[in-house]
């Protein structure tokens, strides 16, 4: 069953005007498979992880593309880069748009090779799990809309059609779980972290402490939602900070992971520098901490952070899958007082709170400390379980957290 993706314009639309796109993200979230879809019949398809082909694309780039033309779709790019100076080639000489459509993984070497190669030539685009727009059926814009999109969409809802957000969460966003409604979710997200380790991890670097490295991981999965504290995590699991840097940034490369920096205004001498660290999805997050069903994860301890990382994800996928850069940021200073997440768009900074309770209090006390930086304030609110949108005030609302 395929599942119509959000993304699917913006590939259309980059493929008018760019020679090349190439669709990246971390494994299993269906980049082949939006691709296959959006192909016309004359787009060739050939995978790289076909030994075979590898081989040829590795050894003899000329006779690969004597073998396989453009309009052309290759799976798993990052097996050859020996292919990227030959594609520049292929692109400068014909000078058309559409020539090829790429998926890989974010491994280092492969966007190095990227950047080099095809700076101008190429679109490169995101793609991670469903969004919870996807998985109902809805169109998203980049969040924030404007606020009478919010209110329509408000006004847009069907009774008997609501999501059970917190089985959402624990189950993930990776299609294979969603669409197959008989998966075992703990056996697919055990199977996918072996998948990880010996197909990404030891092609991108030599870690020769494994089980370290996966203790490392259940860490990040176990502070989602945290400030990133590098020297805790290096005394946790007695790995020098250096090499915490190191895996940090594999994570990062390969999708699992993503920073949120922290806002840096006019008053930034009093503000925190660190990031925040999320797991974008939640599902494998869960599985790494070892909660083995939805409502014991709802009424526990992790509720909060896991609600929090579920709706950071959510957020990034609408501006992702809609082509666009976010430009996301969470305020803390020194004095505690927080802000989740800040949204920048059009110069203006749209500020939100992140709370899984609907009657959370005081959640608006820290949103003058915005106001007195003097930029200019859009609309903001708490994002929340409730399951109304309602207004707080003349620039607060009250935002369930199913408009997402």
């Amino acid at each position: 069953m395929y599942i119509k993706r959000q993304i699917e314009d913006t590939i259309l639309n980059a493929s008018k005007t760019f020679p090349v796109v190439l669709l990246t993200g971390p494994r299993q979230t269906g980049k082949s498979t939006v691709l296959k879809h959006l192909s016309e019949e004359t787009r060739a398809y050939v995978t790289l992880d076909d030994p075979q082909i590898r081989f040829l694309a590795r050894n003899s780039p000329e006779l690969f593309f004597q073998r396989f033309q453009p309009p052309l779709l290759i799976d798993e790019i990052q097996y050859a880069p020996q292919l990227f100076p030959y594609i520049k080639m292929i692109c400068d000489e014909r000078q058309e748009n559409g020539l090829f459509w790429m998926t890989g993984s974010q491994v280092f070497e492969m966007m190095r090779n990227v950047q080099e190669s095809l700076a101008g030539r190429v679109c490169l685009l995101k793609l991670y799990g469903f969004s919870q727009a996807e998985k109902v059926g809805r169109a998203a814009l980049p969040f924030p809309p404007e606020l009478e999109g919010l209110i329509e969409l408000a006004s847009s809802r069907v009774e008997g059609q609501d999501v059970d957000i917190f089985d959402s969460i624990w189950k993930g966003s990776m299609p294979r779980v969603f669409t197959q409604a008989e998966m075992d979710v703990e056996a697919y997200y055990a199977s996918y972290m072996q998948t990880y380790l010996e197909r990404d991890i030891r092609s991108i670097t030599n870690i020769r402490n494994e089980g370290s490295f996966v203790k490392f991981v259940q860490l990040i999965a176990a502070r989602t939602a945290q400030e990133l504290n590098i020297a805790s995590l290096s005394r946790e699991i007695e790995v020098d900070a250096k090499t915490c840097r190191s895996w940090l940034d594999i994570l990062l490369t390969t999708g699992l992971v993503i920073e949120l920096p922290a806002f840096s205004g006019n008053l930034s001498d009093r503000l925190i520098k660190r990031p925040k660290i999320y797991f974008m999805d939640t599902g494998l997050a869960c599985y790494l901490t070892g909660w083995q069903d939805a409502r014991a994860l709802e009424a526990g301890s992790f509720a909060g952070a896991i609600f929090e990382t579920w709706v950071i994800a959510e957020i990034l996928k609408s501006w992702w899958f809609n082509g666009k850069l976010p430009r996301f940021n969470y305020y803390r200073d020194k004095n505690q007082s927080e802000i989740d997440l800040i949204i920048q768009r059009n110069q203006k900074i749209y500020p939100f709170e992140i709370k899984k309770s609907s009657s959370a209090s005081h959640v608006f006390r820290n949103f003058s400390e915005i106001r007195n930086m003097g930029q200019e304030l859009g609309f903001g609110g708490v994002i929340s379980l409730s399951p109304n949108l309602l207004p707080v005030g003349e620039y607060y609302w009250m935002i369930p957290a199913w408009m997402l």
